[in-house]
């Protein structure tokens, strides 16, 4: 593995998740030993949760997940609530970001894609051989960054001001505006 310089992310930061209204905000998934999203582990062994930057991107990377549908569904929007998280120290923090992708052999391609196995894989390359706390990463449709986090750093957040706050039709047709969708609501 390339040696690289971990990223910070201060003690006091607010991230952001819409997660599902069965999830408690501070939630590593997935359940069970198989994987379902882009970084969590191949066999099971440690569990991510997964937040963004922004309240936008949160929205984008949960519920904008087919770029060619011009529209987010109520029905979608309904069965999630969003939440704040406050950093309780400096998280460490692995760069998927830059020039260093290719590194690992992949490309924003292979990181942006559908197809998650090579991002499994270097997941839990980073989780077994750094000290990392998670990954930093672009999310895949507003270029802003997220964090998927290891379990091991539970203890570097804590539930922020706003937890399983409903989202509201216009609160969501705003959110959808911004990557160029449409709120449906039945």
């Amino acid at each position: 593995m390339p040696t690289v310089r971990l990223r910070r992310i201060d003690a006091g930061v607010r991230l952001y998740r819409i997660h599902r209204t069965g999830h408690d905000p501070i939630y590593f998934g997935p359940d069970g030993e198989t994987p379902l999203s882009r970084y969590d582990s191949p066999d099971g062994s440690y569990k991510v949760l997964y937040a963004a930057r922004t309240l936008e991107t949160a929205f984008g990377e949960t519920l904008v997940r087919a770029p060619a549908t011009p529209h987010v569904l109520s029905t979608m929007v309904e069965a999630r609530v969003r939440s704040e998280l406050v950093t309780t120290r400096p998280l460490r923090l692995y760069p998927l970001l830059d020039a260093g992708v290719s590194a690992h052999g992949l490309s924003f391609t292979d990181l942006h894609g559908i197809d998650y196995v090579r991002s499994w894989a270097v997941c839990a390359e980073i989780h077994a051989t750094t000290a990392a706390d998670g990954i930093l990463y672009t999310s895949r449709f507003d270029n802003r960054r997220c964090v998927a986090l290891f379990d091991r750093a539970a203890a570097a957040i804590e539930a922020g001001p706003v937890s399983r706050v409903s989202i509201s039709p216009s609160e969501a047709a705003a959110l959808a505006g911004h990557f160029g969708k449409i709120y449906v609501e039945p």
